[in-house]
């Protein structure tokens, strides 16, 4: 005879399944969550920053930084990052193609 206690445990059968439906519940959440997290009602490019590939500075021409103000002594040339490695990679070609040359 079955008791009240014996009927209401679960079958092993059901575990597996529960355990899926809260692996998937959990993954729908997650997507769900990420999708929502990319939609933004701003243009993307409202919020680019512009930001020169060269600043040219003059002697005694002072300028204002993060850190403070500057003054250079003499005429300087700053790169952007994106400008000081598209020129580090352009000298690295030029010293492989030399080095090519000069092995022949």
């Amino acid at each position: 005879m079955n008791s009240p206690a014996t009927s209401r445990q679960k079958s092993p059968r059901s575990r597996p399944a529960s355990r899926l439906c809260a692996i998937g519940a959990t993954l729908l959440l997650s997507l769900w969550l990420t999708a929502c997290a990319s939609v933004s009602s701003v243009p993307r490019e409202s919020l680019q920053i512009y930001q020169p590939r060269v600043l040219r500075l003059s002697a005694g021409q002072e300028v204002q930084t993060v850190d403070g103000r500057y003054r250079p002594q003499v005429a300087e040339v700053w790169h952007s990052d994106a400008a000081f490695r598209q020129l580090e990679q352009e000298n690295l070609n030029l010293t492989a193609a030399l080095a090519q040359e000069r092995a022949r």
